[in-house]
């Protein structure tokens, strides 16, 4: 039994021949029916003869022979016979710019068209008989490496802090120090009072302690707002003067 029996159009006659060449320079045995249709035969018996001693057919693809008539039963017959390509009974070598259609164009076919020289359309074309996995000789090339980016922390997800938020937050600290201020006056102020009362006025402090405690809290209360007008004053000072002194 032959390797393959090629089918082909007149017009592609040239690339059929080559194809054969190919494939018998490479140890196949063909089928052509340039070389093997000889004068005197019946063509139609030829051909049937062809197609069933051949492990495989090829169609030499083009726009002649996807117009030509005589060429679909030739396809046709092997395509029968492996319906769902597992054995690659048929296989379609593309040698002129065309695009297939119906049951032809399921098939992947060998593509020679754009090729550069006649020694990559030789191993395009060994390659694409030979069945089995296509796995290279040599080890391919290794893609370039991506730039690992560093996942999003969750504080670049955390909203932007809202702007009121923000001056109350301003407000209730200047608050809090404020009155914590003005308490710590009040406190120490008052102990000092209720202390020189005690020792200057020993009888009345003892007899009226409660008039006492708040001669003393007052006391500390008048010094308190004392300090904060003071403290107040001496901060516009030193605004102004920052003022004063930064560049136009």
């Amino acid at each position: 039994m032959k390797d393959f029996f090629i089918s082909y159009n007149q017009a592609d006659k040239g690339w059929a021949e080559w194809i054969a060449w190919q494939l018998e320079a490479a140890g196949f045995q063909v089928v052509i029916q340039a070389w093997d249709f000889r004068q005197g035969g019946n063509f139609v018996l030829d051909m049937q003869r062809a197609v069933e001693a051949a492990q495989r057919t090829i169609v030499v693809l083009s726009p002649d022979f996807l117009a030509s008539r005589f060429t679909a039963p030739e396809w046709a017959a092997a395509f029968a016979q492996d319906p769902t390509g597992r054995t690659g009974r048929l296989l379609p070598v593309r040698v002129r710019e065309c695009q297939p259609s119906g049951l032809l164009a399921q098939i992947v076919y060998i593509d020679l068209v754009g090729l550069p020289d006649r020694a990559q359309a030789r191993e395009q074309l060994l390659k694409g008989v030979t069945q089995g996995r296509a796995k290279p000789d040599a080890e391919p090339d290794m893609p370039p490496l991506e730039v690992a980016t560093s996942p999003p922390s969750s504080l670049d997800d955390e909203p932007p802090w809202p702007p009121s938020l923000e001056v109350a937050t301003s407000v209730a600290g200047h608050v809090f120090w404020c009155v914590a201020r003005v308490a710590t006056v009040v406190i120490v102020v008052a102990l000092a009072v209720r202390t020189l009362l005690a020792r200057a006025l020993p009888n009345w402090a003892d007899s009226s302690p409660g008039t006492a405690v708040t001669a003393a809290l007052l006391w500390g209360l008048a010094m308190a707002l004392l300090v904060e007008a003071l403290l107040r004053l001496w901060r516009r000072r030193v605004a102004s003067r920052t003022l004063v002194r930064s560049p136009m």
